[in-house]
């Protein structure tokens, strides 16, 4: 356990040195072909996501935020978000592919009552996991466009966007559902959203 966090600390580490020597190294305007700008923006986003995504796996990350912050609030307007968005589809390109497999399902719920659990707590890694990354790279976006190189900025927002953004939105969707869950099944009262 040991040697997998020192192993897990040191390829997040390794990707902040990366990362910053990316986000600073590029300087104005990219005389390249627009798919080497849109793999550098790739890079970008995979590098600064796999920071969070490595020190996740190695330590308990989603507990530096407080408990309030987990909470869903305003159910209405997350689903309003949610259909507007298409989050959905997202959530179903998912399952065909990263999560096609029942196995792989089944390490995040297991259709109990403690998986219940293991789900709110996994979604909650993964939207940690996610949400530090949407902050830096969207500031790593507007500085690459501020100096001149536009098309890295926004095809890194872009990819933000959907990489990161969505998997926000469809976790907080998942913990809203197992809220009412809870409510309805474990606090005895029952209501809909």
């Amino acid at each position: 356990m040991i040697v997998k966090k020192t192993l897990l600390s040191l390829a997040s580490i390794f990707l902040i040195y990366q990362s910053y020597q990316m986000a600073t190294g590029i300087d104005g305007s990219l005389d390249v072909p627009w798919w080497l700008h849109v793999l550098l923006a790739v890079m970008i986003n995979l590098f600064v996501t796999g920071v969070f995504a490595f020190a996740g796996f190695a330590f308990s990350t989603q507990k530096l935020l407080p408990e309030a912050y987990y909470r869903v609030r305003k159910p209405r307007t997350l689903k309003k978000v949610y259909r507007a968005l298409s989050v959905d589809k997202f959530r179903k390109a998912l399952l065909a592919t990263f999560w096609r497999s029942p196995q792989q399902r089944g390490k995040y719920f297991d259709g109990t009552k403690a998986g219940v659990e293991n789900l709110d707590r996994q979604s909650r890694k993964s939207e940690f996991g996610h949400l530090l990354p949407l902050a830096f790279i969207t500031l790593i976006s507007i500085r690459l466009i501020i100096v001149g190189a536009f098309a890295v900025g926004i095809f890194a927002l872009l990819i933000n966007v959907v990489f990161n953004l969505y998997p926000i939105i469809l976790q907080r969707h998942h913990r809203m559902r197992i809220q009412v869950y809870r409510r309805r099944y474990l606090d005895g009262k029952t209501f809909d959203l």
